[in-house]
């Protein structure tokens, strides 16, 4: 049985790792159109985890738009193209 810091060790640890993905994720999608635009008819979130996963990558919905808002914050011109334009036509975004 694993002690109360093991599981809590455990749990950071996913949590990291799911960040990296999201992370890892972002950042193929802001110089790959061609990724962008198998995600463009998605009709929720299920379906784009689904696709996000087959493609090797693994977080939440929540940690996917937790990052993009961090990345996004103190950014007072927002370009009308590329991964955040994309981000913000996701329909359950």
């Amino acid at each position: 049985m694993l002690s109360a810091d093991q599981n809590i060790s455990i749990i950071m640890e996913i949590l990291t790792m799911s960040l990296e993905s999201a992370s890892r994720f972002l950042e193929a999608v802001a110089y790959d159109e061609t990724l962008r635009e198998r995600f463009d008819h998605m009709q929720g979130p299920e379906e784009f985890l689904k696709i996000a996963e087959q493609l090797g990558y693994s977080f939440t919905t929540d940690e996917l738009l937790t990052l993009a808002r961090e990345q996004s914050a103190g950014i007072t011109v927002r370009r009308h193209t590329g991964v955040w334009k994309w981000l913000r036509s996701i329909n359950w975004v």
